[in-house]
């Protein structure tokens, strides 16, 4: 397989990263947060997941089955 001269790239650039923090992923993590804070972009934070209430009559099943009969469904069309 012929290499591909952007996926070299961006491991190259993983691969400094991680050596510049002494492959801490701990370290890491923290200074992306910190470039993160100071970079001057707004911060997006997805809504969260709600929850499923187990009071709820419909179990992962009922869901998992539903998408197993609409997924036969859209293939009959």
């Amino acid at each position: 397989m012929t290499p591909d001269p952007i996926v070299e790239e961006v491991r190259a650039i993983r691969d400094a990263i991680a050596r510049e923090h002494g492959y801490d992923i701990d370290a890491i993590f923290e200074a992306f947060r910190r470039m993160e804070e100071t970079s001057g972009r707004p911060r997006v934070t997805p809504p969260a997941r709600k929850a499923p209430d187990s009071h709820d009559p419909v179990s992962a099943e009922d869901v998992a089955q539903q998408g197993v009969n609409e997924g036969s469904a859209s293939r009959r069309r």
